[in-house]
């Protein structure tokens, strides 16, 4: 009888760390807080009236979307909903398509090395230098991307495919590390992570990788919550070496850029610390100071849109974007040049857009759990709608041709059922997984 509540208890605080409102209304609710204290110390401008009611219109339109489905499901006569057809995800099929997986980030990794060698010939400087020099190697890959983010350019085409089919690999290894036992479950834990660390390390970004640990981290969440199969420990144990693996990342990338230097503290833990409070509370600060210099006209879909608009562009259907694809920069005291994913709606949509987008988004993520507790292809999308929610506070996470191959080829090639324990059990995990937390 204890062993049953205990086991309730722990599927309840999954629920909770997997659950989209909660996640939502968490990273808003943090960002903000922190937004709200440098206001405070006088770091930043005051909060335009404008900008509070974006923020608060978009946390209200969200759990009302989210909430409405939830309310309409339960009145629905059957909690059980069909699972998509498709064949049973087994532990050979698991084998054969995570090392497909790792091989495509092997041939990423590769295609990003050619990259910098591509780089090197365009600025008349050797391979050598550019690998040794992190500084210029960052700012010329800039450059590169942004040069090519609208015009026809293979080397990133190619990236983006070998990268979103590594990253569904994640998705993937997720589900097996919840599944598994067996000990090569960690050999495969640790092949992947180190072609993501060899890839965050090229390209000089720690953006990718904690995308890639977010996707198995979640993957294993939503797993456990509907096949529990490991205790608690257990959990921590086969999590705590990705989790890791973005630490040691964060750790190389800022001495080799030196960014916790840029803020003017003389103590590398401090400026290391006070870096982390700037990606989190600056976000919220940009778009305040965009929104207060804003007079239209919008894009009507071209920056929410972007990945599609591009490629109108490139068949000459559509004139050039105007899209920036690292954004202008905004001074507050220090450089920033990420708004919240609410600039990207709001310069397309107005504030109908910021209460219209959050809405269906809230309702969509509550629709698709159920189906992402049966299905991997629909596991992979609910993954990256989640890592959106997260990033929300951030920038805009579905500005890439990637995350959309991501989905695509969930969906051709990953049609699979996840495993289940006993179906009584996923029926009442689909029933409380659709209701309210």
């Amino acid at each position: 009888m204890m062993h049953g509540a205990n086991r309730s208890e722990r599927l309840q605080v999954m629920r909770w760390l997997t659950n989209p409102l909660f996640l939502y209304v968490a990273v808003w609710t943090t960002a903000g807080t922190l937004y709200l204290l440098g206001i405070r110390a006088g770091m930043f401008p005051d909060l335009e009236s404008i900008t509070a009611v974006a923020v608060l219109l978009s946390l209200g339109a969200f759990a009302l979307g989210y909430l409405t489905w939830a309310f309409f499901h339960r009145l629905s006569p059957t909690d059980e909903t069909p699972a998509p057809a498709g064949r049973t995800l087994g532990s050979t099929r698991i084998a054969r398509w995570l090392k497909l997986s790792l091989l495509m980030g092997i041939i990423a990794m590769a295609l990003g090395l050619y990259r910098v060698a591509v780089i090197a010939a365009y600025f008349d400087v050797s391979f050598a230098f550019l690998i040794t020099h992190p500084g210029w190697l960052r700012l010329w890959l800039v450059i590169y991307l942004g040069m090519s983010h609208a015009h026809i350019d293979f080397i990133p085409v190619l990236i983006s495919l070998a990268s979103s089919l590594f990253a569904v690999g994640f998705v993937l290894l997720g589900v097996f590390l919840c599944i598994s036992r067996s000990f090569v479950r960690f050999v495969y834990l640790a092949a992947f992570l180190f072609v993501t660390l060899a890839v965050g390390l090229t390209n000089l970004s720690r953006y990718e990788v904690t995308v890639n640990v977010l996707y198995l981290v979640l993957a294993y969440g939503l797993t456990y919550v509907s096949s529990a199969r490991k205790s608690p420990r257990d959990a921590v144990f086969d999590l705590l070496l990705p989790l890791a693996s973005v630490v040691v990342l964060f750790a190389t990338v800022d001495v080799l850029l030196g960014k916790s230097s840029a803020y003017g503290h003389a103590d590398r833990l401090r400026g290391a610390l006070f870096s982390f409070y700037w990606y989190i509370a600056s976000p919220l600060a940009a778009f305040n100071e965009f929104l207060t210099g804003f007079d239209g006209p919008y894009q009507l879909g071209q920056y929410m849109f972007y990945p599609f608009y591009k490629w109108l562009y490139r068949f000459g259907l559509v004139s050039e974007p105007t899209f920036a694809f690292y954004g202008e920069m905004t001074f507050l005291p220090f450089m920033t040049n990420v708004y919240t994913y609410l600039r990207n709606v709001y310069e397309d949509f107005g504030m109908l857009g910021v209460a219209v987008v959050p809405y269906v988004l809230g309702w969509g993520t509550c629709a698709l759990r159920p189906l992402a507790l049966r299905s991997l292809p629909f596991l992979n999308l609910y993954v990256i709608v989640l890592v959106l929610i997260l990033f929300s506070f951030y920038n805009y996470f579905l500005n890439s041709s990637q995350m959309y191959l991501q989905i695509l080829f969930g969906f051709v090639f990953f049609r699979f059922e996840l495993p289940r324990r006993d179906a009584s059990h996923v029926t009442s995990v689909v029933a409380a997984s659709a209701a309210p937390v």
